[in-house]
């Protein structure tokens, strides 16, 4: 399981890609992780834009305009790559292109930031949920 400052850093990693852009598009490829995804998971996820990212204890915390809060933890062995246009990104932004799907990535996010983030999990043990933020 990744420490707090791991996860820290993967939260750092992704605001740049994620805060302030919308989700154009996710695919999500399997209907669990260690956990079943939410209802409609892709469907409450997709057109909203990112209003700020922030880490909560483990959970990475992703703050939506839809009124939702999507928390998401990587397990022992997730982990999130970002591919896109490095000209739209800043340094330290763990940005490569990975080419192709691999086949322990079970969710895609495409930005309109230009980003491709993807969640990469071979032991299915991290999860993603979706509340209320007001809760």
């Amino acid at each position: 399981m990744p420490e707090l400052p791991e996860v820290e850093t993967v939260c750092r990693g992704l605001a740049p890609a994620m805060e302030g852009a919308r989700v154009d598009a996710i695919d999500v490829r399997r209907p669990d992780l260690r956990f079943p995804f939410p209802a409609k998971f892709a469907d409450r996820l997709r057109g909203a834009s990112v209003q700020r990212l922030t880490r909560r204890s483990k959970f990475v915390c992703v703050t939506l305009d839809t009124g939702e809060l999507l928390i998401m933890h990587l397990g022992m062995s997730g982990r999130f790559t970002i591919e896109g246009d490095t000209d739209k990104h800043q340094p330290g932004q763990f940005v490569h292109d990975v080419g192709g799907i691999a086949v322990h990535d079970h969710v895609v996010f495409e930005m309109s930031s230009g980003a491709r983030i993807t969640y990469n999990d071979p032991r299915r043990f991290g999860y993603m949920d979706l509340v209320d933020a007001e809760t």
